[in-house]
């Protein structure tokens, strides 16, 4: 009984973990300007591949403009990521990516 005590103790934190991290991203491309990609939820390193993988499959040489206004929660490793992100994205020759802050979020680091 104590073992199912502990698995199910376990089973909540991840949960718990999971359903905190939430993030979704939404693109949105006309086919031609600029490509949007709007990002809502809970941004934390624990979906952080998640979203890098996402927005690398964005096509280079385009126009981008980055919506952060719908996260709740912005961690410091998501921030850096997304920042160093933008910065390889926008090459030599291309526009840099626009992105727009959040509107008030919750940082894990001060």
């Amino acid at each position: 009984m104590f073992e199912g005590v502990l698995i199910g103790l376990a089973l909540s934190v991840v949960k718990a973990a999971w359903d905190a991290s939430n993030v979704r991203i939404e693109v949105i491309d006309k086919g031609s300007g600029p490509i949007h990609a709007y990002l809502t939820g809970n941004a934390s390193f624990l979906r952080l591949p998640k979203m890098l993988d996402r927005l690398e499959s964005l096509p280079q040489g385009r126009p981008i403009g980055l919506d952060l206004s719908g996260l709740s929660h912005l961690d410091h490793a998501c921030r850096a990521a997304l920042e160093d992100w933008a910065a390889r994205h926008a090459g030599p020759g291309t526009e840099p990516v626009e992105m727009t802050e959040p509107l008030e979020v919750k940082s894990a680091v001060g």
